[in-house]
């Protein structure tokens, strides 16, 4: 993707990347609970971001703390000074972690179907919960930057990203499930005031807060 540089344009600019791929079967769901390192694959795929964040002029770098997202903000920005923020961490699957969407529908397919439909899988964490912590780091990175055109950047996972691009956008939980991130992906969003607005929004909405970053 094109990276705008420091000085383009009025609004500061958060950029997200998500973690490169790792040693694990591409349909089988990890969550938070698995922690795998990056692939060979996926450390080229971090390689490459650093090429293309090279000269990004980035203010802040924020990383969830599982070890595929951290392994790809160190090899994609080397010298940057990186916050870790556990708010940034993928969706917890609960009793589906480490299982294939086949695998799932067959050990509790009413379960499955209802978490395809928004709800959280079984001992695991609602969508809304993981939508709401992220914007909330999301929103702090946004105060840091202020409103002088700087650039951050967020080190992160799928579930994510998705909450973020699909939050600026005004869509639920349920209707970014079509959004894609691959692995090792940049994608951006300018933190204009209307997106900020539906943030805050969406946090102000009453759901449980957690702690934030370390």
């Amino acid at each position: 993707m094109l990276i705008h540089r420091s000085g383009e344009g009025a609004w500061p600019r958060l950029l997200m990347l998500r973690h490169g791929a790792t040693p694990a079967p591409r349909d089988v769901y990890l969550g938070c609970r698995a922690d795998p390192p990056l692939s060979n694959r996926g450390t080229e795929q971090a390689l490459r971001a650093r090429a293309s964040l090279d000269g990004a002029g980035l203010e802040v770098v924020v990383t969830s703390p599982l070890r595929r997202a951290l392994e790809t903000a160190t090899l994609a920005v080397p010298h940057a000074g990186l916050v870790v923020d556990g708010r940034l961490r993928e969706l917890d699957l609960g009793t589906f972690t480490g299982l294939t969407w086949e695998q799932i529908k067959a050990s509790n397919r009413e379960a499955a179907l209802a978490w395809r439909r928004g709800g959280a899988p079984p001992a695991g964490e609602h969508p809304l919960q993981m939508w709401r912590r992220t914007i909330e780091a999301a929103l702090e990175i946004a105060d840091r930057l202020g409103d002088g055109g700087g650039r951050a950047l967020v080190v992160s996972h799928n579930g994510p990203i998705r909450a973020l691009l699909g939050s600026s956008r005004g869509l639920e939980p349920g209707s970014a499930r079509h959004l894609r991130v691959p692995h090792g992906c940049l994608r951006s969003i300018r933190l204009t005031p209307a997106v900020l607005h539906r943030w805050r929004e969406f946090v102000g909405q009453g759901r449980p807060r957690e702690s934030g970053a370390t």
